[in-house]
């Protein structure tokens, strides 16, 4: 059963309890609307927050309608709903008196695709940035183009044991059926890394990255992992990058054979946050291909004279709409947030970053991204499109609550939602549910907004 379906069940099932009686005479129902991309995970934070009576003391029943990001910050000013989301900010002028952006969540935006005839079959596609751009502005029509068969080519990664960078040291030796690692730092790096994390994440080339170590920094740290097969280590101190460790000449990437096949974008036919943050993703990293700036409507940043009428362009609504579309149509690719492609079982491809690596979507390659990101006063993420974490994957999205600064009882509901939302249900279910939890600045500037929320 589809994430969206359950929750909706679990959602139903507790509005009839409160209809019936069995909730406080002061529940509210608390009905909000905006943005797909966040749909799935709106739908897991109210279900629990519905039934959590520690946060949820009112007893409100939370509700959540995807309609798009536009139709989310429209229906919130005219009062259709009572918070909203979206992934894109009101226009000059358009905003709500009072209003209060909240970060949320964060999550990738996937370039999911479905290629029959692909050999070997079920292999993932790698996508130059570049050839992203060219293809959904319709400047690369066939899937068998050769600057797409230039890059899924097999290479190799030789084996490095041993990294250093500012006083930091790390190696990794491969022992029976396992991996050691071993950290070290000098006098001046233990002083300059004392409040940051130590991270090693690890994937298969071209594969998803996990997280496989987190730990406060020391002079000397180890860990020991299962040894696993043409695997490449990251390894950081806070946000540098001390080095990408093999154990062994690893292989990178597959050889494809691609089929003649055309290639059909599929976009959105509705207002889209997603939308606007893929266009801005690709005006900002290749302006000469992607000429114009970006817009929440797919045909209106389109950077040609108008979006193809030939079939070749095809239009769905929402984030559900598109991963279906791609599910059941050979040659389709589209954009989309991570959870809805897996849950559909729609591939998604290995997309190349600033510093030249391919990286699968996912909340952790997700998550390096969006640290290297910077947040306004007034809760505005802004990405670094140039950020060069070898391990980040670069196409993603935060997702906004809307409320405002004035004071009410439905307002004081919003604020107790959003504040559970961040702070547990995201916390815990993010990850797993294909999306990106904030952390460290993001998060804390989110917080400081929830308190805005109610105070009058």
């Amino acid at each position: 059963m589809k994430l969206r379906q359950k929750a909706a069940i679990a959602i139903a099932a507790i509005s009839l309890a409160s209809v019936a009686g069995v909730g406080p005479a002061n529940a509210a129902s608390i009905g909000g609307g905006g943005a797909s991309f966040l749909a799935n995970m709106m739908d897991i934070c109210a279900a629990q927050y519905n039934r959590n009576t520690q946060s949820n003391t009112a007893a409100d029943i939370v509700t959540y309608a995807s309609v798009g990001s536009s139709s989310g910050k429209s229906g919130f000013t005219k009062g259709t709903y009572l918070f909203g989301g979206s992934e894109s900010a009101y226009s000059a002028g358009t905003a709500p008196a009072g209003l209060v952006y909240v970060p949320l969540v964060g999550g990738a935006i996937a370039i999911g695709y479905r290629l029959d005839g692909i050999s070997p079959a079920g292999a993932t596609v790698r996508l130059p940035s570049e050839v992203v751009a060219k293809i959904f502005a319709g400047q690369i029509t066939k899937w068998n183009d050769p600057t797409i068969a230039a890059a899924n080519k097999a290479t190799t990664v030789a084996k490095k044991l041993k990294a250093t960078k500012d006083g930091v040291t790390v190696s990794v030796a491969k022992k029976a059926s396992n991996v050691e690692f071993a950290m070290s730092m000098t006098p001046a790096a233990a002083k300059k890394y004392k409040n940051a994390k130590v991270t090693i994440s690890a994937a298969v080339l071209g594969g998803e990255s996990k997280s496989m170590y987190s730990a406060k920094s020391a002079a000397k740290l180890s860990k020991i992992a299962t040894y696993s097969a043409n695997t490449v280590y990251t390894v950081k101190a806070g946000k540098t990058l001390v080095g990408t460790l093999t154990t062994e000449t690893v292989k990178d990437g597959e050889t494809i054979t691609f089929p003649d096949t055309a290639i059909r974008v599929v976009h959105r036919s509705d207002g889209s946050g997603t939308t606007n943050n893929f266009i801005n993703y690709l005006n900002k990293s290749h302006p000469a291909i992607w000429t114009k700036v970006t817009s929440d409507t797919f045909s209106t940043g389109f950077p040609g004279a108008s979006v193809p009428t030939d079939g070749s362009f095809q239009s769905a609504k929402g984030n559900e709409g598109l991963a279906s579309y791609v599910r059941d149509n050979n040659g389709s690719i589209t954009y989309a947030e991570l959870s809805y492609l897996e849950e559909r079982g729609v591939k998604a491809a290995a997309v190349s970053n600033p510093a030249g690596k391919y990286v699968l979507p996912s909340p952790t390659s997700s998550a390096v991204w969006l640290d290297a990101a910077e947040v306004a006063a007034d809760g505005l993420v802004t990405q670094n499109f140039a950020a060069t974490a070898a391990d980040a994957y670069p196409i993603n999205a935060v997702s906004y609550g809307l409320s405002t600064t004035a004071k009410s009882t439905t307002n004081a509901s919003v604020k107790s939602f959003f504040a559970y939302f961040l702070d547990v249900c995201a916390p815990k279910n993010a990850a797993g549910a294909g999306y990106t939890p904030l952390t460290g600045a993001i998060l804390a500037k989110a917080d400081a907004q929830v308190a805005k929320i109610n105070v009058g």
